[in-house]
């Protein structure tokens, strides 16, 4: 999930955002008023989208291990194709 989300390099102590993390960050900094959607195209696992409950949910929030929160604008939108 780390490749997903991010994770903490366990050596330096430094965290790094993974895929997922850095798009939604992108997308989250960009103050215009363009619709923006993030495509996850594939099989949905059950580890991986339990750390979405926020995101999909009112807050749209997206809460990383690191204690970090990536408050999505109404801008974004995510679309899951199975």
């Amino acid at each position: 999930m780390g490749e997903l989300y991010g994770a903490v390099n366990p050596l330096t102590s430094d965290w790094h955002d993974g895929l997922a993390s850095s798009i939604m960050r992108q997308c989250a900094s960009d103050q215009t008023e363009e619709k923006k959607w993030i495509i996850f195209d594939g099989p949905v696992d059950s580890l991986w989208i339990e750390s979405m409950n926020t995101v999909l949910d009112d807050n749209k929030m997206l809460c990383l291990t690191s204690g970090e929160r990536i408050k999505l604008p109404d801008t974004i939108t995510m679309l899951f194709e199975v």
